[in-house]
C-alpha cells in the first residue's frame, strides 16, 4: 500500500506516466510477500527459551561435565542454523540470531575453562572470541561485528596486564593490522586502528623504560599506514589522526597545569629531543606525501615542553597551532569544525587550568580568543562578498 501511494504522489507531480505506473503496479504485484513470524510465536518461543535457560540454570551441577560442553554447542549450532533458514527463507533476524550464536560460542569456551580448571587471565578465551568476531566480519560484512571485535580486542590487551611478553604482543599487532589493511568501512578501519594505538600502551610494560610519551610515538609510528593504504581509506582515516593528535594536546596540557608535577625528569632530556626530530620527520614525511596530516607533528614538540622552564609553550603551542589550523582551512575551503572544537576545548583548559588565578595570562588568551573571532568574521565576510560577486 505505501508503494501504491508513492506511486500515485509520482504521477499526480507529472514525474512518470501512465505507462510507467502499470509496470511499476505489475512489477511489485509479482514480488513475493515478506515472511513474518506471528507475535504470539515470537513470544511464545521467548517464553519457552527462558522456561529452558532457567531449567538448565537449576540443574547445573547436576549435569555432567561433557554434557556441559555439548549443551553449549548444541545451542551455539542452534541459533546459527536458525540464522541460516532465516536468512534463506527470509524471516526473523538473521543478524541477531548470529550475535546470539557468537555468544553462545563465547559461553562454551566459558564452560570448557571452568569446567575443566583453565586460567582465565591471560588464557585463550578474550583471542577465541577476537578471532571469531573478526571472521564474522570478514564472512558477513556487518558493523557490528567490528564493534564485538574492538571489545574483544580491547579485553585482549586487559587481559595482559600485568605481564606481556613480545610474541603475545607481537601476534595481537599483526592480527590488528591484517583488520585494518582489509577493512572497507570507517567504523572497522577506526575499530582495528585504535585498537592498534592502545597496544602502544603496552609498551610500558613490555620496556623496562618508563616513559610518559609512549603514546605519541605510538601515533607517530602509525603515520607509516598511510604510506601502504589506498586513498578513499587515507580520506577516511585523516579526521581519525588529527583528532588524536588534538586529544594529545590537549591530555597534555590539562595534565602539566593541573597536576604541578614534572611529567619528565633531565634523565629524558634525550628522549625528549628525539621524539622532536621524530616529529620534524613526520612533518617532512606528511608535507611530501599526505600534506593535510602535517598537523600531527605538533606533538612532537610536548617532549620539550613539560619542564617546568617551558611548560607555558605547551599552551602556546596548543593556542597557536589551533588557530593555525583554522586559518589555513578556511583559506583552502576545508569543514572548520574540528578546529573550532579543538580551539574551545584549548581555551576551556587554559582558562580553568593554567589562568584561573593569573589575570594577565588570561586577558592574553582573551585577546587571542578575539583575534580568532575578528578574523572569522573577516573571512566570512570576504565569503559573502564573493557570494554576492557570483550571483
Amino acid at each position: 500500500m505505501d508503494t501504491e501511494k508513492k506511486i500515485k504522489q509520482w504521477q499526480q507531480a507529472s514525474l512518470i506516466d501512465q505507462d510507467t505506473v502499470d509496470r511499476l503496479l505489475a512489477f511489485e504485484k509479482r514480488q513475493p510477500a515478506p515472511k513474518k513470524l506471528p507475535l504470539l510465536l515470537m513470544i511464545g518461543f521467548i517464553f519457552f527459551s527462558l522456561a529452558v535457560f532457567s531449567f538448565i540454570a537449576a540443574n547445573w551441577q547436576l549435569i555432567p561435565d561433557g554434557a556441559k560442553v555439548g549443551l553449549m554447542l548444541s545451542l551455539m549450532w542452534l541459533f546459527y542454523s536458525v540464522a541460516y533458514f532465516s536468512e534463506k527463507q527470509a524471516f526473523g533476524y538473521p543478524l541477531l540470531f548470529r550475535v546470539i550464536g557468537l555468544a553462545m560460542f563465547g559461553a562454551t569456551l566459558l564452560t570448557v575453562a571452568q569446567t575443566f580448571h583453565f586460567p582465565l587471565a591471560n588464557s585463550f578465551l578474550p583471542w577465541a572470541l577476537f578471532l571469531a568476531a573478526i571472521a564474522h566480519y570478514f564472512y558477513w560484512r556487518h558493523v557490528i561485528y567490528s564493534v564485538l571485535g574492538f571489545f574483544f580486542g580491547a579485553a585482549v590487551l586487559i587481559s595482559f596486564v600485568p605481564e606481556i611478553g613480545w610474541l603475545e604482543w607481537s601476534v595481537f599487532i599483526v592480527i590488528a593490522a591484517a583488520w585494518f589493511y582489509f577493512s572497507r568501512t570507517f567504523a572497522s578501519l577506526a575499530f582495528s586502528w585504535m585498537l592498534l594505538f592502545a597496544s602502544g600502551f603496552m609498551l610500558w610494560i613490555l620496556v623496562d623504560y618508563n616513559s610518559t610519551l609512549w603514546p605519541i610515538w605510538t601515533l607517530f609510528a602509525l603515520v607509516l599506514l598511510f604510506a601502504i593504504i589506498p586513498e578513499n581509506k587515507q580520506r577516511m582515516m585523516r579526521p581519525l589522526y588529527l583528532i588524536t593528535a588534538g586529544m594529545l594536546i590537549v591530555v597534555y596540557l590539562a595534565i602539566r597545569g593541573q597536576t604541578f608535577i614534572g611529567l619528565i625528569d633531565k634523565s629524558h632530556f634525550a628522549e625528549a629531543v628525539a621524539l622532536a626530530f621524530a616529529g620534524i620527520a613526520v612533518l617532512l614525511f606528511s608535507f611530501f606525501k599526505f600534506r593535510s596530516l602535517m598537523w600531527i607533528a605538533l606533538p612532537g614538540t610536548i617532549g620539550l615542553l613539560l619542564y617546568d622552564e617551558t611548560a607555558i609553550g605547551l599552551a602556546v603551542v596548543a593556542e597557536l597551532g589551533g588557530l593555525a589550523y583554522l586559518i589555513m582551512a578556511q583559506r583552502q575551503n576545508q569543514p572548520l569544525g574540528l578546529g573550532f572544537v579543538y580551539f574551545i576545548v584549548v581555551q576551556f583548559v587554559i582558562y580553568i587550568i593554567y589562568a584561573w588565578e593569573r589575570l594577565d595570562m588570561s586577558l592574553f588568551f582573551l585577546l587571542g580568543a578575539l583575534l580568532l573571532f575578528l578574523l572569522s568574521a573577516v573571512a566570512w565576510w570576504i565569503n559573502r562578498r564573493k557570494e554576492g560577486v557570483t550571483s
